[in-house]
């Protein structure tokens, strides 16, 4: 993994080897800036199952970026994030793959194909955009009404 960057806006930004060790790595790197920021712990646990979803996705289903070459000819993709008090923005580039990221329709045996569904069911928006030739998917969190200091159980 090369440096973390940041930009205006809180804006970080990290790029990782096109390989499955880099699942874990971007996780530990974006759990450890939105627990530093405060965020709830349910957030930053949603933020990071998004994470592990783009990035896997990124790895398994699309090429590297095509403007990166490494030495040990892995290839990269790139992590984005960044957070407010009440929203997380998270996306990765790759260099494309043989489809546009979509979600899968899959059966109940089905052990792959489930990523995008589970970011589409926590994310309050996610979307894939493209700058040719690298692919983008983002999506972005928001805090709930349980984080915001509202009861999360009910007495029944």
């Amino acid at each position: 993994m090369g440096k973390v960057a940041s930009a205006a806006g809180g804006t970080h930004t990290a790029d990782f080897p096109s390989l499955p060790s880099s699942v874990p790595a971007a996780r530990h790197l974006v759990r450890d800036d939105l627990v530093h920021r405060g965020l709830p712990p349910r957030l930053v646990e949603d933020c990071l199952l998004v994470v592990s979803e783009l990035v896997a996705n990124a790895i398994r289903h699309a090429r590297p970026r095509s403007s990166v070459a490494r030495l040990d000819g892995a290839g990269e993709i790139r992590l984005r994030w960044a957070a407010s008090p009440t929203r997380v923005w998270i996306a990765v580039t790759d260099g494309g793959g043989r489809d546009r990221p979509h979600v899968a329709e899959t059966s109940l045996s089905d052990i792959r194909g489930r990523g995008l569904a589970i970011v589409d069911s926590i994310a309050a928006e996610w979307g894939v955009s493209n700058t040719c030739p690298d692919v983008t998917v983002y999506a972005v969190l928001r805090r709930c009404a349980s984080t915001l200091g509202f009861r999360d159980t009910f007495d029944v």
